[in-house]
């Protein structure tokens, strides 16, 4: 236990913790983009500016959001692959990326709908 508690300790000298908050902070801008460009997408509405179509805006944000999610997913991952047991982390944290992020756009089409 002493071993565990000493790994830890090194893991949050090492900014553990920073780097965590930063890569959910980050997921969680690309799922709030991606359900924006989804609603924009399925609601087809004008633009406040009117400069591109709605459309056009929509599948912007959704590739962009789409991308970034790729990058942050495989910092991540490249981040975890340097720890011991970095198989076993590197698919829970796809997981819990996946559910935290498809839970988001859940939420932010909630609030769109109301």
């Amino acid at each position: 236990m002493h071993t565990l508690w000493k790994r830890y300790v090194a893991l949050l000298e090492n900014d553990l913790s920073t780097q965590i908050f930063d890569n959910v902070k980050n997921l969680l801008v690309c799922a709030l983009l991606f359900a924006a460009g989804t609603n924009t997408v399925l609601g087809q509405r004008d633009l406040f500016i009117g400069v591109f179509a709605s459309s056009v805006a929509g599948w912007g944000l959704i590739i962009l959001s789409s991308l970034l999610l790729v990058l942050n997913v495989s910092d991540g991952i490249r981040r975890l692959s340097k720890l011991r047991y970095h198989l076993v982390l590197q698919l829970l944290m796809i997981l819990v990326y996946l559910v935290i992020a498809e839970r988001m756009v859940e939420i932010v089409w909630g609030f769109r709908a109301h």
